[in-house]
């Protein structure tokens, strides 16, 4: 597997974008004034992370649901509509999503196409989907319930928010607020758990969310590591070219090739590492996060075997 290919696995484990040029009637591609027309109308934001011109899923979403006059009547008194578009032509984008949306998909650590996130007006995120069949009424019936139950959240969410950090009582309802949310959404809020964690002597809040304790800090070093291969791939790439006189682009497609092997090199031994790491966490993990865990580690066999084929 060539260091190419390796940071494309990357890529799936945290990138992103925006529609903007390309954003439909009744969606931005501002996400800050999102939030700002949410909070003085008193709505939700839908988040859509696509791949306009590429991903499949992210079309039929759009076409089914999205682009119909009977969703977009169904859900504008509640919601503020915000399309993230990472197209392969980024001519689609304006230059603020050009900058906007990586960062944004970087920050909600979005993995897969297409991704929609139920937020609060300050960004906070209340539910996680994505393509729901039955096409609008089914999608506008299930975003009117995630409306009733994200009062009870939001709610709780300002009282925690006038509490100090390490205070019990603001543990307490922090508790409270995790114990609703399944792992997907845990991970969402995972400062709020890592507040748990570190007021935590006896372990009681590590043993109920092992998805933060456990599984968090392997998805984290996962990242970690990927960022760190794409740094070498470019240090080395830059270092080269400079040592023969030419643009980085224009470097030999032999020396290319030559780090290319070494950075997989690299790889093959940190990603190795860190299956022991995984296969030590499984071996100690409950039942609710043996699923977290076996998807991370598949997909590193998977890199594994590809970087051992080639």
């Amino acid at each position: 597997m060539t260091i190419k290919n390796l940071l494309s696995a990357a890529a799936a484990v945290s990138t992103c974008a925006l529609f903007a040029t390309s954003t439909p009637d009744g969606w931005t591609d501002d996400f800050d004034a999102a939030k700002a027309q949410a909070k003085s109308e008193g709505k939700l934001l839908l988040v859509d992370f696509s791949g306009s011109d590429w991903c499949g899923w992210c079309k039929k979403l759009d076409k089914e649901v999205f682009a119909t006059s009977e969703f977009l009547g169904g859900v504008t008194n509640d919601y503020v509509l915000v399309m993230i578009d990472s197209p392969s032509n980024k001519s689609l984008l304006s230059e603020k999503a050009k900058e906007q949306n990586p960062k944004l998909a970087r920050k909600y650590k979005v993995s897969g196409y297409p991704t929609v996130l139920i937020m609060d007006c300050e960004g906070e995120v209340v539910e996680k989907t994505g393509y729901r069949r039955g096409g609008p009424q089914p999608y506008v019936e299930y975003l009117q319930g995630v409306k009733k139950s994200a009062a009870g959240f939001i709610a709780l969410s300002a009282e925690i928010a006038k509490l100090k950090e390490g205070d019990p009582a603001r543990l307490a309802k922090i508790d409270k607020f995790l114990s609703g949310l399944d792992n997907e959404q845990l991970e969402s809020r995972a400062k709020l758990a890592d507040e748990l964690l570190a007021n935590d002597p006896d372990g009681k809040y590590a043993a109920k969310y092992p998805v933060i304790s456990v599984v968090k800090p392997v998805r984290e070093k996962m990242r970690k590591i990927f960022s760190g291969l794409n740094g070498e791939f470019t240090t080395r790439i830059s270092a080269a070219a400079k040592e023969a006189g030419v643009k980085p682009k224009d470097l030999s497609e032999q020396k290319r090739k030559e780090i290319e092997k070494e950075v997989d090199a690299l790889a093959f031994e940190r990603l190795t590492a860190l299956k022991s790491e995984i296969d030590a966490a499984k071996a100690k993990a409950p039942a609710s996060v043996e699923g977290d865990l076996q998807a991370i580690d598949d997909q590193v066999a998977r890199i594994l075997k590809n970087i051992k084929k080639d």
